[in-house]
């Protein structure tokens, strides 16, 4: 049975070529999607919204949508979504921020589908996209494999 095609298997691989063959460029590219379509305008509007008492349209949403303490709830929830973006395009602890925003893309999809609104299958990819980096780690070219974070302990010192 052919195990490899090609040149010499032993040989290093260029970490930039095994970009392509990892989860990092769905990393990246949700994190940067998340982070430009999401987590800088929430964030910003959370900045606004609690330093500077400026109004903002998430915790009347969050209030509507029966979620207690909107007003607290509301900034808490887009300080996640901006870590989770950052974390996801550098590609550190990808699977502990994946934990940290799989409840809130969980609550996003129930209340967005209750509401019928035109986001949901925005929310369900994000959802697959979650687990997917939830199952599989950060790829090939990310912090966490930079410091070998998640590896099971094969950075053994002599």
């Amino acid at each position: 049975m052919i195990e490899h095609i090609g040149g010499n298997p032993a040989a290093s691989e260029n970490p930039l070529g095994s970009l392509f063959k990892t989860v990092a460029v769905l990393r990246i590219g949700a994190g940067t999607l998340l982070m430009v379509r999401h987590g800088f305008s929430a964030a910003l509007g959370a900045y606004q919204f609690f330093w500077q008492e400026k109004p903002w349209a998430w915790p009347s949403a969050f209030h509507d949508a029966g979620l207690p303490y909107a007003h607290l709830l509301a900034p808490v929830t887009a300080l996640v979504v901006a870590v989770v973006a950052l974390s996801w395009i550098s590609g550190f602890l990808t699977r502990f921020f994946a934990v940290v925003f799989l409840p809130v893309i969980i609550t996003a999809l129930v209340l967005l589908q209750k509401a019928g609104a035109p986001q949901v299958e925005a929310a369900w990819l994000y959802l697959f996209i979650t687990v997917t980096l939830l199952l599989f780690g950060s790829g090939a070219i990310s912090v966490d494999q930079l410091f070998r974070l998640g590896s099971g302990g094969t950075n053994h010192r002599r």
